[in-house]
Formats: structure tokens, C-alpha cells, sequence
């Protein structure tokens, strides 16, 4: 505004100028009267000519219409012309990309790491939004998710080819020895369960009774021999137990006997066959009836209630490594310098397209009133001084063609 204010002054004094001069020129003749009225007439000219034309690209100046309000009447191929020229060489994708590769962004985000709080703020942002993920999720749809892979996954476990390679396995002396020892401590564990006692109590009792069934030489029989129910429980019991003994010891007939029943037993075709099968259809029917989804939602809460605090602390050291790496790391410093200009190139080469279009977009939102304002106020300060320079240039050229005027006069006189 100071500079339209000093064109504006320097219009006015080249007209004062010249009207004061050519009074004086026309008065009392002389040549320094006639050169400066030349001059200032000629400053007066080339100024009102220059305003004319510098308003004329944003407004009608004293009324005229015919070719002025150049910006108005061709914003649509200004504003066009301007976004092309924006997008394909002042924003071109290569000029941007060798703007950015003058950036060091690992040195920046080391320095935001390390002297601007950047660290605990990254730390505090990470545990909370892992916290509030974890609080807010929904396992039954985490569970849901999981499912179709969890099934898949245990539907490719052959179950049956396990058996048979362990049956394989079972027929080795010292496999076969550590199956019996390993199962001699449950048996001898269920065998004298109060719950299993109790129902072998009662079924001897019961064929007891139906043995006797009201003849009295069996009673009496019973009576003599002391074979109560109970007794025949405690007879019983010390025959299991003696049993068991004997399996421990590998020359005994009993583990000889139970040794020579597995053989037959594994090696028996048929009854291979039978047990893969039965294996097989207890797999199948086993994970199409089992509710995997809500075991595996039951399964994900358990999980987020009991580690959840220990989760929080390894994410926070893992974080707290990983930044720490990042500073001292070199390589892994320009690894990410060349990782982060790959990603403004891609996201340059998917987009840079649209830049042109989205500018222009952007410009039409604008009114003409706003466009005119934008533009004036950008090379308001240029354009005024295109009027002083004009009212300069305008006074020396009058000037010297005054003197060249009035040496022809002379000469020609």
C-alpha cells in the first residue's frame, strides 16, 4: 500500500509538473522551462498510461469495459494455466523428490526423539492406545475371526497317523516298560478311590445275594469261610495290589502276561485299523460339535485379564529398545531415509496426477472478488513499481527528445 501511495503521489506531481512548467515554458520561453515540461508531461503519460494498464488486469479503470478486468474475464484459463504449470514444473514430482532428498528425516526424528519429549510422548501414546485397544476389544469377534484358521488348524492334525506311530513306537521293550510304570501309580490312585471302592462294595454285596438266593448251605458256607462283602472286598483288594506289585518287577508272570497281551493287541491289524478309525471319527466329530469360537473368545479373556499389566511393560521395553536402536544405528538411521523417500515417491506417483485438479478445484472455491484480492495483494508491490518506473522512464525519454527536438531546430534553422 506505501508504494501505491508513493506511484499515486508521483502520477500526481508529473501532472502538477507538467502543467506548472509548460505556464512557465509558454510565459517566459527559456529551455530549462520547455526541457522539465516535456519531461513531466511525458512522466505524466507514461504513468497514466502504466495505471491504466495495471488496473486494467484487475478492474475497470475509469469505466471502460472493453478488454480491461483481464483476471475476471479469463480466471477459467488462468486459474487452468496456473495449476498445469503448478503440478508439471513448480510442483513437479521431481522437483519435489530432490527437495526431499536434501532432508535428513532420521536426524529430525532423533532430535524430536531425544530433545523435544518426543520419546515419552510416543511411549505414553503407544500404552495408551494399546491399553484402550485392549480394554475395548471384543473377543467374542476376535474369537470369531480366529475361528475359521483355528479349526483349519486342527483339522490338519492327524491324529490317527500319531496313533499309528505311536503304536509303532509302544512295541519297543523300553517303550512298552515306561507305558506300564508311568500307569501303575494312576491305577493304583483309581483303584483305591473311595467313590470306586464303595461301588465294588456294593457289587458284591449284590452278587453275594444273588449267589446265596435263599439257600441256606451257601449262607452257611459264607458264614464259615468269614466271606462277608466286606471281607471279600479286603481279599480283593490285596489281589489288586499284589497284581500290581508283580508289574513292576519285569520278570514277574504278570508283567510277562500283560507284556505278551499288548503284542498281540498292537499287533493285530484288524484292531489297528478299529482304534485309527475310532481316532479319526473322535477327531472329526469332536471339532465339528466343539463351540470353538465361544472356547476361544473364554480362552482370549482369560488371557487379557491375567496379562494384560505384563504386556504393557514388554511393549514399553520393546518400544523403549527399538527407539534407543534407532538413535545409535546408523545403518538402520539410513535405512529409514531411504524407506521414508520410497514412501513419498509412492505416494507421489499415486496421487501427483490429481495435483493440477485438486488445485484448481481449490482455486474455483473462491470468489472473483477473492481471486482478484489474492492476486493483488501477492504482486501488489511489483505493479506500482512498474508505474513509478514507467513515470522515470517517461520523463527521461521526454526529455531527451525535447533536446533532440530542439538540436534539429538549430541545426536545420
Amino acid at each position: 500500500m506505501r508504494k501505491k501511495g508513493l506511484a499515486t503521489t508521483v502520477l500526481a506531481m508529473s501532472a502538477i509538473g507538467a502543467a506548472g512548467f509548460e505556464w512557465l515554458a509558454a510565459t517566459s520561453g527559456g529551455f530549462w522551462p520547455g526541457l522539465f515540461a516535456h519531461g513531466f508531461l511525458a512522466a505524466a503519460i507514461g504513468g497514466l498510461a502504466d495505471w491504466f494498464a495495471v488496473t486494467a488486469i484487475f478492474r475497470k479503470p475509469l469505466g471502460i469495459s472493453y478488454r480491461t478486468e483481464i483476471l475476471r474475464r479469463n480466471r477459467p484459463r488462468i486459474m487452468r494455466s496456473l495449476a498445469e504449470f503448478s503440478g508439471r514444473d513448480l510442483l513437479s514430482r521431481e522437483n519435489i523428490m530432490k527437495s526431499l532428498a536434501r532432508q535428513d528425516f532420521s536426524e529430525m526424528l532423533s532430535l524430536y526423539l531425544t530433545e523435544r519429549g518426543g520419546r515419552e510422548r510416543l511411549i505414553a501414546l503407544t500404552d495408551t492406545i494399546f491399553t484402550r485397544g485392549m480394554e475395548t476389544m471384543d473377543m467374542l469377534r476376535a474369537a470369531a475371526l480366529l475361528e475359521p484358521s483355528v479349526r483349519r488348524t486342527l483339522e490338519e492334525i492327524h491324529l490317527d497317523a500319531m496313533a499309528q506311530n505311536a503304536l509303532a513306537s509302544a512295541l519297543s521293550p523300553e517303550t512298552r516298560r515306561k507305558i506300564l510304570h508311568s500307569l501303575l501309580p494312576i491305577a493304583r490312585k483309581i483303584w483305591n478311590d473311595d467313590e470306586l471302592q464303595s461301588m465294588i462294595l456294593s457289587s458284591i454285596a449284590h452278587l453275594q445275594e444273588a449267589y446265596v438266593d435263599d439257600q441256606s448251605m451257601r449262607a452257611t458256607l459264607f458264614e464259615m469261610e468269614e466271606l462277608s462283602k466286606e471281607n471279600l472286598l479286603i481279599r480283593l483288594n490285596k489281589y489288586v495290589e499284589t497284581w500290581l506289585d508283580e508289574l513292576e518287577n519285569e520278570e514277574s508272570s504278570a508283567y510277562v502276561r500283560i507284556s505278551e497281551w499288548l503284542d498281540s493287541f498292537l499287533l493285530d491289524e484288524k484292531q489297528q485299523t478299529r482304534l485309527v478309525a475310532a481316532i479319526r471319527n473322535w477327531q472329526e466329530t469332536t471339532i465339528e460339535q466343539a463351540n470353538i469360537t465361544e472356547r476361544l473368545a473364554q480362552g482370549l479373556e482369560a488371557l487379557r485379564e491375567n496379562r494384560m499389566l505384563t504386556w504393557r511393560r514388554e511393549v514399553r521395553a520393546w518400544l523403549e529398545n527399538r527407539i534407543n536402536a534407532f538413535i545409535s544405528d546408523t545403518v538402520e538411521r539410513k535405512q529409514f531415509n531411504t524407506w521414508t523417500l520410497q514412501w513419498f515417491d509412492s505416494l507421489l506417483s499415486a496421487h501427483h496426477a490429481k495435483l493440477p485438479e485438486m488445485m484448481e478445484r481449490q482455486l474455483a472455491r473462491l470468489s472473483d472478488d477473492e481471486v482478484v484480492e489474492l492476486v493483488e495483494t501477492r504482486v501488489e508491490d511489483d505493479l506500482q513499481m512498474i508505474r513509478i518506473n514507467g513515470a522515470v522512464i517517461g520523463s527521461l525519454t521526454g526529455m531527451v527528445l525535447y533536446l533532440l527536438t530542439l538540436a534539429a531546430e538549430r541545426m536545420w534553422a
